[in-house]
């Protein structure tokens, strides 16, 4: 018994002694990951080991918009991690120092107001007893004058005296009430400042506790955590060059208020959903049942466009959920009940992939894979997964506005050429041609371009695989204009069908001094079926091929034609075109739209 007590004694003892004292520090922000729409943040903690080789660790200042379910730990250097907790607790002041600087500006500048009400309180004080005294000396002088007795100098004195006293009390008011005016407005502002700043957040500190095994060395280890608001978009310059190259600038827009300022830390962009999960989510059976149908209304709506639209509802709440059961401490399966807590986020995937497999089966007229493409769009970053690396240190404050940061600077070798569509603008635009012959995969943003240092406009690039041809527009032409006109139409009845004949014209006119090649667009009108034939009867330029030959199925045509210098008016570059139209004379022409 005494061999007992004395060893629990020792437990005890070594226990309070590694215990006794657990030491403070924030940490140092070492590199930051940018996600859409979260952040995951890592901190190197350098810590004197404990007493007995175990060291607690708190490590302060978390952010506000910490998401305490991610929060987890691993050692440095032999250190190993016993427990890591994440709490919060109540603090006098709001923690962060931009606050803090806030409050102590409103409070001297609330000390300011309190000073110059009392000012102009007094100066109201001063002028109440200046009309006191007048109103003493105006009856007594009335009485003096009836008596004959008026003293004439001490009269001329005290109305002096009045009238001064008074111009000084006006000057004063004037200034004390414009001082009152000027601090009330810049609390007011102060005041509305940290109102912006402070939304959303309380006067509590976010901690790390953390428990590290030492094993006679420094306690040193990094944590890891989750922040929301903060999330990044990409966007472009593009600048050609008159040798006919083109740079890519590529740039971020980050925008963080996770309630930190991230300094000197390496940065890291991705389209990834952070995933702090190590189980795959359980797959659940999926049952089904027979019920009273509303009628087939509900079917035709889904068939008529509205499948689509339902199926890429489900994908994004598919993918919020993705990141909520990324997010809960201790998701992992274990059964996917609702009323099991550790599967709750499983149980949610299962609801939604239901809901879709259920769509699956009520709709009608379901688009099917055409032309060996895949259910993502063009240009589509579904199912895409990039990660960019920020060379050097980066600081980003947290500050509501975004902030360029560029990821890389990409030379290109562009084929430049000049696009003409009539049928929709008279204007000519430059536009290059470019392979993505680089390491990044660019992803959809919006372009700023730039042709021999001068801005010539905006457009938007999708997203580019490495290896993929992709087009950049790089502004009007002023020098081109281009037209259309129809220039002749014949009508005649074959058998049953009506003929129509149309002839266009096509003009480009250039106003400049160089010759200059242009391709020229336009299109047919196409038949959604046999009941319309359209053929092209004749053309005064042979139209190019399209690769694939869409292009002429679809009724697109194109043409590459060579512009003379000061080819104006009746000297323009022309193309004239004559297509068929054929129907059933006892039907009319109606458009279904453009796709």
């Amino acid at each position: 018994m005494k061999r007992a007590h004395a060893a629990a004694m020792a437990v005890v003892l070594w226990g309070s002694a590694a215990l006794a004292g657990p030491m403070e520090t924030k940490g140092r922000i070492e590199s930051v990951t940018v996600y859409r729409g979260q952040a995951l943040v890592t901190r190197m903690v350098e810590a004197a080991g404990g007493a007995g080789g175990l060291a607690e660790v708190v490590v302060t200042d978390l952010p506000t918009r910490v998401l305490g379910g991610s929060l987890y730990a691993e050692g440095v250097g032999g250190s190993q991690i016993r427990s890591v907790q994440f709490r919060t607790r109540p603090a006098a002041q709001d923690v962060r120092a931009e606050v803090r600087a806030l409050d102590e500006q409103i409070l001297k500048l609330s000390d300011d107001l309190a000073a110059a009400n009392a000012a102009v309180q007094r100066l109201a004080d001063r002028r109440a007893y200046l009309e006191k005294m007048e109103n003493f000396v105006a009856p007594t002088a009335q009485v003096e004058l009836t008596r004959g007795v008026l003293n004439a100098e001490t009269l001329t004195t005290l109305a002096q005296f009045a009238f001064k006293q008074r111009e000084e009390i006006g000057v004063a008011s004037l200034e004390a009430s414009r001082r009152v005016r000027e601090v009330q407005q810049a609390l007011e502002l102060k005041s509305r400042e940290r109102e912006k700043l402070t939304a959303g957040s309380a006067r509590t500190v976010n901690e790390a506790v953390v428990f590290v095994s030492t094993q006679g060395g420094p306690a040193n280890f990094r944590i890891r955590y989750l922040v929301d608001q903060a999330t990044w978009s990409p966007s472009y310059n593009a600048r050609a060059e008159d040798q006919g190259g083109l740079s890519l600038e590529y740039f971020a827009s980050v925008t963080q208020l996770s309630g930190e300022d991230w300094t000197g830390v390496k940065l890291e962009l991705s389209t990834a959903t952070p995933a702090l999960v190590a189980n795959a989510p359980d797959l659940l059976p999926m049952t089904v049942a027979l019920g009273r149908a509303e009628g087939q209304q509900q079917q035709q709506a889904l068939g008529e466009g509205a499948y689509r639209e339902l199926k890429e509802e489900l994908s994004r709440k598919q993918r919020d959920a993705e990141i909520r059961r990324s997010n809960e401490k201790g998701t992992g399966g274990g059964g996917g009940r609702a009323d099991d807590a550790s599967g709750s986020g499983d149980f949610a995937l299962n609801i939604l992939a239901g809901q879709g497999q259920l769509l699956d089966l009520v709709a009608t007229n379901v688009p099917g894979k055409k032309d060996g493409s895949g259910p993502a769009k063009p240009g589509s970053e579904e199912g895409l997964s990039v990660t960019y690396r920020i060379e050097g240190s980066t600081t980003l404050p947290s500050r509501d506005d975004r902030q360029l940061i560029q990821i890389a600077a990409i030379p290109m070798k562009a084929q430049r050429s000049k696009l003409a569509s009539p049928v929709l603008t008279q204007y000519v635009y430059d536009q290059a041609t470019m392979v993505n012959d680089g390491s990044l995969v660019l992803l959809a943003g919006p372009v700023t371009a730039y042709s021999g240092g001068s801005f010539v406009g905006h457009g938007v690039l999708p997203t580019v695989a490495t290896g993929q041809t992709f087009t950049l527009g790089l502004g009007i032409d002023s020098s081109l204009r281009s037209g259309k006109e129809l220039t002749g139409k014949a009508e005649s009845i074959q058998g049953g069908n009506k003929v129509l004949e149309l002839t266009y014209q096509l003009t480009i006119e250039n106003f400049g001094s160089e010759a200059k090649k242009v391709r020229l667009a336009d299109r047919l009108p196409k038949g959604s079926g046999d009941d319309v034939r359209v053929v092209l009867v004749r053309s005064s330029v042979d139209p190019i091929k399209e690769q694939g030959g869409k292009d002429k199925k679809d009724g697109l045509l194109a043409w590459e034609i060579e512009v003379p210098a000061q080819a104006v008016g009746a000297k323009a570059a022309t193309v004239e075109y004559t297509f068929r139209l054929e129907y059933d004379k006892q039907m009319q022409i109606v458009t279904e739209g453009v796709r």
